[in-house]
C-alpha cells in the first residue's frame, strides 16, 4: 500500500468527507476517492460506508485508522528527533481543552511551567469537550482536558479529575455569617444560573429535591459572565470551585462558601494512547494539581 493512499485514508476519517479530505491534501475530490477505493482493494475491506449523504468508517475501517495512525506518529516522531538536534529544541506541549480551563487556569499554569522551561514549544487551544476528546484521539495533541463522561476510546488514556462546587457570595451578602451553605438559604436571595449544561442540571436537582424554589435573575452562558455579576452584587451563584477561586482572585470582596448537599464537578485529563506521554507532559498534569493546592482547590485524581 502506497502512503498517498494511507495520507488520504487518515484526511477522510479525521475530517469526515472527500471533500475536505482534498483540501487539507491540495487534490481533487476525484484523485481522493480514487486513493481510498485503491487502498480498499488493497487491504480488501471496506473501509466507509456512506449513510445519510455522510462518510462513516466501518468497525475494520476504524481498526485500520488505529494502526494509520501508529505509523503516522512515528514518522512525525522521527521528524520531531530531527528538528530537536538539529535545533537543540528539547520537546513540545500542546493543550487542548474545555473553555472553563481556558479562561484563567491553564493560562496562568501554562505561563508559569514556560517561564521554568523556555525550550518547550507550546500551544493552548480551546474546544467543546467532545473535540477535545476527538483531537486526542487522533494524537493531535499532548495533553487534553474535557468535561466528558464517558472518554473511553482506542486512541485515548485518561485521568479522572472530581471536586465540588461551591457557592459564591457578592460582598454584603445577608448570607456571609454561614461557614455552610444549604438550598433553604437560597429562598430569598437572587440567583444567577449558568445555561443548562451537566453542572447546572446537578444543581436544579439539589434544589429540587429540597423543595426550594431559586429566586433566579438571570441565566449566563459564561463561568467568567457569572463571577463579573457575582461582583456587582446582583446575585449568588453555585459554580464549580476553579471559577471561584478566579472569581475571588479578581474581586477580593466575593466571599466563597461550602454547599451540601454535595454538588460533584468532575472532568478528565486526557493522553494520547498511541505513543508514551513525554516527561514534560507528566511535569506539567503534577504542576496542575499543585497549582490547585496552592489556590485552595481540593481535587482528587482518579487513575484508569
Amino acid at each position: 500500500m502506497k502512503f498517498q493512499q494511507l495520507n488520504a485514508f487518515k484526511a477522510v476519517y479525521e475530517l469526515g468527507s472527500v471533500t475536505a479530505a482534498g483540501e487539507r491534501l491540495h487534490l481533487t475530490q476525484p484523485a481522493v476517492s480514487k486513493l481510498i477505493t485503491a487502498l480498499e482493494r488493497r487491504v480488501d475491506f471496506k473501509l466507509f460506508e456512506r449513510i445519510k449523504g455522510r462518510l462513516v468508517p466501518t468497525d475494520q475501517g476504524k481498526a485500520f485508522y488505529l494502526e494509520v495512525v501508529k505509523a503516522f506518529t512515528a514518522m512525525d516522531s522521527l521528524a520531531e528527533s530531527a528538528r530537536d538536534i538539529r535545533t537543540h529544541h528539547w520537546g513540545s506541549l500542546h493543550v487542548d481543552t474545555f473553555p472553563l480551563l481556558a479562561h484563567n487556569y491553564l493560562p496562568r499554569l501554562l505561563g508559569k511551567f514556560l517561564k521554568q522551561a523556555p525550550e518547550l514549544n507550546g500551544t493552548l487551544k480551546a474546544y467543546r469537550s467532545e473535540e477535545v476528546l476527538r483531537r486526542t484521539e487522533i494524537q493531535s495533541c499532548d495533553v487534553g482536558f474535557a468535561a466528558v463522561d464517558n472518554p473511553n476510546c482506542p486512541g485515548v488514556h485518561s485521568t479522572e479529575v472530581r471536586c465540588s462546587c461551591v457557592a459564591i457570595l457578592p460582598s454584603g451578602s445577608p448570607l456571609a455569617e454561614k461557614a455552610v451553605l444549604t438550598p433553604e438559604d437560597f429562598v430569598s436571595q437572587p440567583f444567577i444560573r449558568s445555561e443548562m449544561d451537566v453542572t447546572q442540571r446537578r444543581v436544579n436537582q439539589v434544589f429540587s429535591d429540597a423543595r426550594v424554589v431559586r429566586r433566579d435573575v438571570l441565566e449566563v452562558s459564561f463561568a467568567s459572565s457569572t463571577s463579573a455579576l457575582v461582583a456587582e452584587g446582583i446575585g449568588a451563584a453555585i459554580v464549580d470551585p476553579f471559577t471561584a477561586h478566579h472569581a475571588k482572585e479578581t474581586n477580593p470582596d466575593i466571599m466563597i462558601k461550602s454547599f451540601v448537599p454535595n454538588i460533584p464537578f468532575h472532568f478528565h485529563i486526557l493522553f494520547p494512547a498511541l505513543r508514551p506521554v513525554p516527561p514534560s507532559v507528566e511535569h506539567f498534569v503534577e504542576s496542575f494539581f499543585a497549582m490547585a493546592r496552592e489556590g485552595g482547590i481540593s481535587l482528587q485524581r482518579l487513575e484508569s
